[in-house]
């Protein structure tokens, strides 16, 4: 559907999929998203029951096993473990294969997955882990928060999480080449009505000149903004877009870039540091976080709760060039710059999962060791590496797809009481 006739009435909702060709806005700057169904793994929603045939045999098999112990010995056993039946219900499929070529990406569209060998299924993009938010690492344990606190004059300083983080009220969007306000409502997945209703006096179908700023979110008195349910099978309430500044590029369909108003506080108040602290380094370039309303956001599996943001890893820079999201490697991956954006993450207290692909974790486990970073056993609770991708429970996890831009979960807010992440 052509937006320039897509409401002729001026105020009727708007389309599911809005076609943005002849618009002449540059509102996405590419429309890059940074990954291809890096999920590879099924939502919970999709996952099949177990048939009645299934659950009986396994109770049957439960109560043999209880009956043998009874009459191994008197009282109760003490080599034997206790029986436990699998919980089929939550058991994924298995990744699928991957393809033997990387294609160049076309403007538009996703990037392809990197090669990389077929991992046995495993929950963490769809729900990752519990991590006790009341727990602390001590100063041995590989926790930067401990070891190298927010240096003195930090936006992170003496900030507690989430409380003390605090999203803008209102966000904006600058037109860069002209369009009209139904183009940007279209884009956002904004109701025509609504759009209206936060820039008054504005028509729909005029054409705006470039650098007008329009009001695509104003924060509503007592609604609140939460997380509900599972990162693979949820949804957002009270969701708000990701905000522009400094630090970062914003290389997203706007649909695909809203969240919890904390989730967004949190990474803008990261970008901002990474700013300040780096001023030479390159900006961070900010893909897919969730939905309006959350649920499926194609092509992930996840993404669907409010918590999730893919961002790009720092890699070496000539600069000048264009930055854009590309596959790394040995020969491009900033390692000291990827540990500084990592440590600054851990720095937040917010952080439930890092979905890093298991080459790359190679690449920063090792310059760890080679630069006196960080020692073998505090590098156990940052990665998976060295160990099998699904061993042990580190904030940095292995799932396929990880290898042009790295997979952020925030963590459920206490008061986030329908918010939930599945045990790894």
């Amino acid at each position: 559907m052509n937006p320039s006739n897509s409401d002729t009435g001026g105020s009727a909702d708007l389309p599911d999929e809005p076609d943005l060709d002849e618009a002449g806005l540059d509102l996405d700057e590419g429309g890059i998203d940074l990954d291809e169904d890096e999920d590879g793994l099924a939502p919970e929603a999709g996952r099949r029951r177990p048939s009645v045939l299934s659950v009986l045999l396994l109770v049957a098999g439960a109560i043999w096993i209880v009956v043998a112990l009874l009459k191994i010995g008197e009282g109760p056993s003490t080599g034997a473990p206790p029986a436990a039946i699998a919980d089929t219900g939550d058991t994924l499929a298995s990744l699928p294969s991957p393809e033997p070529d990387d294609p160049v990406p076309e403007p538009g569209l996703s990037p392809p997955d990197g090669q990389h060998p077929a991992q046995p299924a495993n929950s963490a993009e769809n729900g990752g882990i519990v991590e006790n938010p009341d727990a602390e690492l001590g100063p041995g344990d590989g926790n930067p928060a401990s070891e190298r606190g927010p240096p003195e004059g930090s936006l992170l300083a003496g900030k507690r999480w989430p409380q003390d983080y605090a999203a803008p009220e209102v966000v904006h969007y600058t037109i860069k080449r002209g369009g009209s306000m139904k183009i940007v409502a279209n884009l956002y997945k904004i109701f025509h009505h609504e759009m209206e209703s936060l820039n008054p006096g504005i028509e729909l179908d005029r054409e705006l000149p470039p650098s007008t700023r329009l009001v695509v979110y104003r924060q509503k008195p007592g609604i609140s903004s939460e997380s509900v349910g599972f990162p693979g099978h949820g949804s957002v309430e009270g969701a708000m877009p990701m905000v522009d500044g400094p630090g970062r590029i914003l290389r997203h369909t706007p649909w695909k870039a809203w969240a919890t108003r904390t989730t967004v506080a949190t990474l803008d108040v990261v970008l901002r540091e990474w700013a300040r602290r780096y001023p030479n380094a390159q900006p961070i370039i900010v893909g897919n976080m969730s939905a309006r309303k959350g649920g499926r956001l194609p092509p992930h599996s996840s993404h669907q709760s409010g918590r999730d943001i893919d961002l790009s890893y720092p890699q070496i820079w000539d600069g000048s060039s264009e930055l854009a999201p590309q596959v790394m490697n040995e020969r491009n991956l900033d390692r000291d710059l990827t540990w500084n954006l990592l440590e600054l993450l851990r720095e937040t207290g917010a952080i439930e999962l890092i979905f890093i692909d298991s080459k790359l974790q190679r690449l920063l486990y090792e310059h760890a060791l080679e630069t006196g970073r960080y020692s073998k056993k505090q590098l156990e609770n940052w990665m998976e590496y060295p160990r099998t991708p699904g061993s042990g429970s580190p904030i940095i996890q292995h799932v396929r797809g990880h290898v042009d831009h790295m997979h952020v979960r925030l963590r459920c807010r206490k008061a986030e009481t329908r918010c939930e992440s599945r045990p790894h």
